[in-house]
C-alpha cells in the first residue's frame, strides 16, 4: 500500500472516531406559546390568578383518569386576566388554576376519575336534561376531594345525574377545575394561540 492510501485511511479513522465521540443532540426543547384570559362567567375576569397548563391522560382502567402538569409551564393573570404561558409542545390541554389570594401548589397530578362519577338523580323522573338551569344549585360535595361551586349543573337520566357544567375545587383550597357537558373543559392550544377560559361560578 502506498504512503497516499495509509494516509487516507488513517485520516478517515480519525474523521470516524472524532464524530463517535461527539456527544449526540439534546431533543429541542418544546417552545410554543400562548396566552389567554380567565374570566368569570359573570364576565369578571380572575386578578392575579395562578395557572397551570395540565394534558389529560389515560390509565388502565379509564380513559381520561388523570390531568398531568410534569414538564408544563405555570403562570398567572394579571388585573384584567390575561395570561401567558411558554415552553410546551402544540395539542390539546386544560388549565386548572388558584384564584388570587389561596394556596398555589400543585400536585404533580390530579385524578379525574371522580368527575365522570354518577349519583342519584334529584330529578329522577327526567331523562335527556341539564338540571340547575332554573333554579341555582347550592356548593355541594363531589366525591371524597372535590366540591362543586354554587351554580353548577347535571345532567339528568332518569335514576341518575352527572356532572355537565361546573367548577370544582380539589380539597378546601384548590387548585380548581372547569367541566363542560360532562367532560374536562380542555382547549387546542396551537403556538401562538389565543385562549379563553370561562370560569363557571365566578
Amino acid at each position: 500500500m502506498s504512503c497516499f492510501g495509509f494516509r487516507v485511511i488513517f485520516l478517515a479513522a480519525l474523521v470516524a472516531a472524532a464524530c463517535a465521540a461527539q456527544p449526540a443532540k439534546p431533543p429541542a426543547k418544546p417552545s410554543a406559546s400562548a396566552s389567554g384570559t380567565v374570566i368569570g362567567r359573570s364576565g369578571k375576569p380572575l386578578a392575579n390568578a395562578r395557572v397551570f397548563l395540565g394534558k389529560l391522560a389515560d390509565d388502565e382502567e379509564m380513559l381520561q383518569a388523570k390531568i398531568g402538569f410534569a414538564g408544563l409551564p405555570i403562570g398567572h393573570t394579571d388585573a384584567t386576566g390575561h395570561f401567558q404561558l411558554t415552553g410546551f409542545a402544540p395539542g390539546n390541554y386544560t388549565i386548572v388554576y388558584f384564584p388570587s389570594g389561596s394556596s398555589s401548589i400543585a400536585p404533580a397530578e390530579i385524578s379525574i376519575k371522580a368527575i365522570q362519577a354518577v349519583t342519584r338523580s334529584i330529578l329522577p323522573g327526567m331523562k335527556g336534561v341539564e338540571i340547575g338551569t332554573t333554579q341555582t344549585l347550592d356548593e355541594r360535595k363531589w366525591g371524597a376531594v372535590f366540591t362543586l361551586l354554587k351554580g353548577h349543573t347535571f345532567w339528568g337520566d332518569g335514576a341518575n345525574m352527572k356532572i355537565w357544567n361546573a367548577t370544582l375545587r380539589r380539597g378546601p383550597t384548590g387548585p380548581y377545575l372547569e367541566v363542560r357537558k360532562g367532560s374536562i373543559w380542555q382547549a387546542d392550544f396551537t403556538d401562538k394561540a389565543q385562549v379563553k377560559l370561562e370560569c363557571w361560578s365566578f
